[in-house]
């Protein structure tokens, strides 16, 4: 499943790099600001961007004046990221926070994972171990699709595998991964299975009045 990704990924960044650059997915319009909002709430100077892709949202968190390090699988995606801007970025997979490898220059007061939770397996031992780099008080900040999407496209509303990680995106995309997709009460079970945390959801809704994303707030105590 991790070789799906990464290939999925490694074939498609040049495409992803332009959709995003071209901000050609509507919904980053509620999105984006959704997670920057989210961010500018909490007291926190030290941020890490788990998934962190070409590195826009590393940008948009370094220009709010905070030291932020982008982290990500696709060596050509962070290529694309250090063009961009100035802050820190290395290749890091969730399978090294999974099997416990320290995650360069923790500790930080906050970790954002911004639509890049894929996983079935691991997703609980993935959190478990980032909260150890974080700071007493800290954060883990998790923006997924939110779940109605499974009843937007005729799926039935359990959690599952989903085969095409593309699908609907626009862009010339290719060889989409499978990707585990989660009802509202999976992600509630999943967060209530951490330790010494407490946690709260927000639902992003468009203007249209349509459920868009989850953000899930996880605090360190």
């Amino acid at each position: 499943m991790k070789t799906d990704i990464i290939s999925s990924w490694e074939k498609n960044a040049s495409e992803w790099i332009k959709v995003i650059q071209n901000n050609s997915i509507s919904s980053r319009e509620h999105t984006n600001r959704a997670i920057l909002d989210t961010i500018a709430d909490i007291k926190a100077n030290t941020f890490v961007d788990i998934g962190c892709g070409e590195g826009w949202l590393t940008r948009e968190i370094g220009k709010k004046g905070y030291e932020c390090t982008g982290l990500d699988a696709i060596e050509r995606l962070l290529i694309e990221a250090r063009k961009q801007g100035t802050e820190d970025y290395h290749v890091f997979t969730f399978e090294d926070i999974i099997a416990g490898k320290p995650i360069p220059k923790a500790p930080f007061d906050v970790a954002v994972f911004n639509f890049c939770l894929y996983l079935k397996e691991g997703l609980q031992e993935l959190l478990e171990n980032t909260l150890k780099s974080i700071s007493a008080g800290g954060y883990i900040l998790i923006q997924t699709l939110h779940p109605f999407f499974l009843i937007q496209n005729n799926v039935t509303y359990k959690s599952q595998w989903l085969s095409d990680s593309w699908k609907g995106l626009p862009g010339n995309f290719q060889d989409g991964h499978r990707w585990y997709a989660r009802t509202f009460e999976d992600w509630v079970s999943t967060m209530n299975s951490l330790t010494m945390v407490k946690f709260s959801i927000k639902e992003v809704i468009s203007n249209e009045g349509k459920p868009v994303s989850l953000i899930i707030k996880i605090r360190k105590i």
